[in-house]
């Protein structure tokens, strides 16, 4: 499998586990150092999010990938995609998200997510 293909079915094993609600499988590929930038502009950490999804106060009920592209830069891949994302019961976010990894002892980690709304 390329590096590319395997940063796309990880962004898409992320997504299921999220709609699942596998808070352990989605917290094992975010770095320790993960800095996730909302469609609000608000900042959370990997600990910070974890919390939030472990409380049910914010829930993924479904996630439609429309677009993903991704490119390789040595130990780095930056994945830019599209996807509807239904939370908390019903509210649908149209967004356009970047994921930037990094491969840490042999496994890719997202280091950054960053989200704006509509496309």
């Amino acid at each position: 499998m390329t590096a590319e293909a395997e940063i796309l079915q990880l962004s898409l094993d992320k997504f299921r586990w999220k709609t699942e609600g596998d808070i352990d499988r989605i917290a094992d590929p975010f770095d320790d150092d993960l800095v996730f930038i909302h469609i609000t502009g608000h900042q959370t950490t990997k600990a910070e999010w974890v919390r939030q999804l472990r409380s049910n106060s914010f829930v993924y009920n479904r996630i439609e990938q429309r677009a993903a592209a991704v490119k390789i830069y040595g130990d780095t891949a930056i994945l830019v995609g599209k996807a509807d994302f239904t939370v908390n019961g019903g509210s649908v976010y149209k967004l356009i998200y970047t994921e930037i990894y990094t491969r840490k002892n042999n496994r890719w980690k997202l280091v950054n997510l960053h989200t704006t709304s509509t496309y």
